[in-house]
C-alpha cells in the first residue's frame, strides 16, 4: 500500500503530549511522503495553529491536558470556516463514550495504541480517498447539504429521492427526510421520520437529540428531556447537551436530578480539565452562587477560549452579575464563530431588555426567529415585544 502521489501535498497536523508518539508519528508520515507536517503539544496549541495556516487533516490523541483531542474536535466542528478538516483519533482505548461523541460529531477514523505505520497509512488512504475520489453518493449527499444551506429545499428534496431511489429508506436517508421536514417548517413530520431512523438503529445519537430539540422548540419540555436523556445515555460526553437537558430538568421543577446530573458528570469528565471547571461553573450557576460560577467559567474560558458552549455560560454568568455589555462581548466573539446561531441572537435581545433597550432587543430576537421560526418560545417573546412597541413582524 502507499500514498499517491497527488495525496502528500495535504497539511498534516499531529497533535499529542507525548514528545515520542509525536516523533513516531511525524517519521511514519516523512516514510509515507508527507512533507507539510505540522506538531503541537496539546489541543490549545493545535487550534492556534489551525487558525493561523491551511490544515486538511488532524492527527490528534484523546487524552491531553490543557485541551484534549475530543475539546479539539468540537471546537474546530463549531466553526464553519474549517468544516473540511479530516480527523484521525489516536487512543490507547477506544472507550464507547469516546466512539459515540466522535461518531455524533463526525469523527473520521480511530488508530488503537499501540500500533504500526501501515495502520496510519490505511486510515490516511481512506479519507484522502473520499476527498479526491468520492462516490456517487458521496458527492449527492454533499449537493444536498448545500442545497439546505441556500435554503433551497426543492432541489434539496430532488436529490434526496434521487439518493432513496439509490440505497433505498437507510437510517441517513430517512434522518436527512427530518432535517428536510423540520426545515421546510413541518416539525411533526420530521419527528417521524427521526423516530423511524431509530427503529432502524436504536443506537443512533443524532435522531434523539434531533428530536429533544423538536420537542424543545415546540415547548414539550417533558418529551424534550426524555429524548435528550436518551441521547445522553449513548452519548455523555456532549457538553452542550447536557447542560440543556439540566436547565430543562430545573424548568420541569427537577432542579436536583440537574444538580445530580452535572455533579457526575463533573466527576466523570475532571480528566478533561475545561470540560470539568465548565460544568463546575454551571452547577454554582444553578445554585445562584454567581461570583464563584463567574471565577470558574473564566477558567475553563482562559483553557478554551474557542468553545461555544463555556462561552455562552460565561455570558449567563456575566448577566447574572448585572455586567450586560461583557456578556455582549462574549455573544458577539460566539457570532464569530457560528454566524447563524439563533439561541445566542435570542440571549442577546434578552440581554438588551435587561439594559432597557427595546429597539435592540427587538432587532435580535427578530433575528432569532428567522433562524428558527420554528421556537415556540422566541415567536411568543417576539410577538410580545411587537404588540408593546407596535412593531410589525
Amino acid at each position: 500500500m502507499s500514498i499517491p502521489a497527488e495525496y502528500l501535498s495535504n497539511a498534516i497536523l499531529i497533535v499529542d503530549d507525548e514528545l515520542s508518539m509525536r516523533i513516531t508519528l511525524n517519521n511514519m508520515l516523512s516514510r509515507m511522503g508527507f512533507k507539510n507536517v505540522t506538531i503541537a503539544e496539546n489541543g490549545k496549541k493545535a487550534f492556534e495553529i489551525v487558525q493561523a495556516r491551511k490544515i486538511d487533516v488532524i492527527i490528534t490523541d484523546i487524552n491531553m491536558p490543557i485541551m484534549n483531542g475530543i475539546e479539539l474536535f468540537k471546537t474546530i466542528k463549531d466553526n464553519k470556516k474549517y468544516q473540511d478538516i479530516k480527523f484521525i483519533f489516536v487512543t490507547a482505548e477506544a472507550t464507547r463514550q469516546i466512539v459515540a461523541r466522535a461518531a455524533e460529531d463526525g469523527g473520521d477514523a480511530y488508530i488503537i495504541k499501540p500500533f504500526i505505520m501501515a495502520t496510519v497509512e490505511e486510515k490516511l488512504l481512506k479519507i484522502l480517498e473520499k476527498k479526491y475520489r468520492p462516490n456517487q453518493l458521496e458527492n449527492m449527499m454533499k449537493d444536498f447539504d448545500g442545497l439546505l444551506t441556500k435554503k433551497d429545499y426543492e432541489g434539496a428534496e430532488k436529490v434526496l429521492l434521487d439518493i432513496k431511489e439509490a440505497v433505498g429508506d437507510t437510517v441517513k436517508v430517512l434522518f436527512n427526510f427530518g432535517r428536510l421536514s423540520y426545515l421546510k417548517g413541518d416539525i411533526n413530520k420530521a419527528i417521524e421520520y427521526y423516530k423511524e431512523a431509530i427503529n432502524r438503529n436504536p443506537t443512533f445519537v443524532n435522531a434523539y437529540n434531533a428530536i429533544g430539540e423538536a420537542y424543545e422548540n415546540l415547548g414539550d419540555i417533558q418529551n424534550a428531556i426524555r429524548y435528550y436523556e436518551i441521547a445522553h445515555e449513548i452519548s455523555p460526553a456532549n457538553t452542550e447537551r447536557l447542560i440543556t437537558l439540566s436547565k430543562l430538568l430545573h424548568k420541569s421543577g427537577d432542579s436536583e436530578k440537574a444538580a445530580s446530573l452535572l455533579k457526575d458528570a463533573a466527576s466523570d469528565l475532571r480528566g478533561d480539565v475545561s470540560t470539568s471547571e465548565h460544568l463546575l461553573g454551571e452547577i454554582y450557576l444553578s445554585n445562584n452562587e454567581n461570583e464563584k460560577a463567574l471565577e470558574t467559567l473564566l477558567k475553563a474560558y482562559r483553557k478554551n477560549s474557542s468553545d461555544v458552549t463555556i462561552m455562552k455560560s460565561l455570558a449567563e454568568a456575566y448577566r447574572k452579575l448585572g455586567k450586560a455589555e461583557h456578556a455582549l462581548d462574549i455573544y458577539h466573539k460566539i457570532l464569530d464563530i457560528s454566524p447563524e446561531n439563533s439561541e445566542v441572537y435570542y440571549e442577546m435581545g434578552k440581554t438588551f431588555l435587561e439594559m432597557g433597550q427595546k429597539n435592540k432587543a427587538i432587532e435580535n430576537i427578530k433575528k432569532a426567529w428567522e433562524l428558527n421560526p420554528f421556537s415556540q418560545q422566541i415567536t411568543a417573546d417576539l410577538r410580545a415585544l411587537a404588540r408593546s412597541d407596535k412593531v410589525a413582524l
